[in-house]
């Protein structure tokens, strides 16, 4: 860690993301054996907002059950408490915005979003990612990125402003302005949150795709699923403020450690922009 990113974690402290309360005991339940789906029903039923929201995503044409589900018992039993402990995560997430100006709204656009996208590309041809946690992966990612909005907003508006009208990568910028990325200050936060070790790794190396091959090949994929999820949004313009049209996906590092290549691209944008109409309405 960083002698400036140690020194913004001990100042900023209080700015800090914090894990929504109900989403960290949602969490902790679904990993406990004992727990029950009562037990997990109880725990979401504690947030009607929550509540509400994971009856509409289980009901929505994102999985098109046929039968109009009215309890979150069915929904936990139909879904799986996995697949519910992701919603829970993504329908809470936005409490970690202190402010949702054009801003927070383009970053959780982008973060909401990956979460879906991820999962979804897991089980492309070659990727075998178990598609949970990369929903976890996507969603979490740029963390980062909100703690710095909510404890720098004007410099972190000067971030995006020079990304958007420079050209320049997000990390770049950050490192010149508060010489550490977000990628770390992200991986420091789940790391608090008490997630799991290869979450904290893959937030830490999602911008850091070179050094892909000198991990252990399971290990990797994770974090090049997760960038090529994150660049294949930037591609079609969610979260910013126009499509970086000239992104060439199949030249990047995480693109080729998965054995993608250039008849990938299409085919792989095309599912990413269905699976976009689907979900935005849903998670937005």
């Amino acid at each position: 860690m960083s002698n400036r990113l140690e020194h913004y974690l001990k100042a900023c402290e209080g700015d800090l993301p914090t894990m929504p309360a109900v989403a960290g005991q949602v969490v902790r339940a679904v990993d406990d054996p004992d727990s029950s789906i009562d037990d997990i029903r109880k725990l979401i039923e504690q947030d009607a907002a929550i509540a509400a929201r994971i009856l509409k995503i289980s009901n929505s044409a994102l999985y098109g059950f046929p039968s109009e589900i009215q309890s979150l018992s069915h929904a936990i039993s139909l879904l799986g408490t996995m697949t519910v402990r992701n919603l829970v995560l993504a329908a809470s997430m936005k409490e970690t915005y202190k402010r949702f100006g054009l801003m927070e709204k383009l970053l959780w656009q982008h973060s909401s979003l990956a979460g879906p996208i991820a999962a979804m590309l897991a089980s492309w041809r070659g990727i075998e990612v178990d598609p949970d946690i990369a929903f976890t992966a996507g969603l979490m990612h740029h963390v980062g990125k909100t703690a710095l909005a909510n404890s720098h907003r004007n410099e972190y508006e000067k971030v995006m402003a020079t990304v958007y009208n420079e050209g320049r990568s997000f990390v770049e910028v950050e490192n010149e302005i508060f010489g550490f990325s977000h990628a770390e200050l992200g991986a420091a936060v789940v790391r608090k949150w008490g997630l799991p070790d290869s979450l904290v790794m893959t937030i830490r190396m999602h911008h850091d795709t070179d050094r892909l091959p000198q991990l252990d090949e399971p290990v990797a994929r994770l974090p090049a699923l997760t960038a090529i999820t994150s660049m294949c949004l930037s591609k079609l313009g969610v979260g910013r403020s126009r499509p970086i049209e000239g992104l060439d996906l199949a030249a990047q590092p995480a693109w080729v450690y998965l054995d993608l290549g250039p008849q990938d691209v299409e085919p792989i944008l095309s599912q990413c922009g269905e699976r976009i109409k689907e979900s935005q309405s849903i998670l937005g």
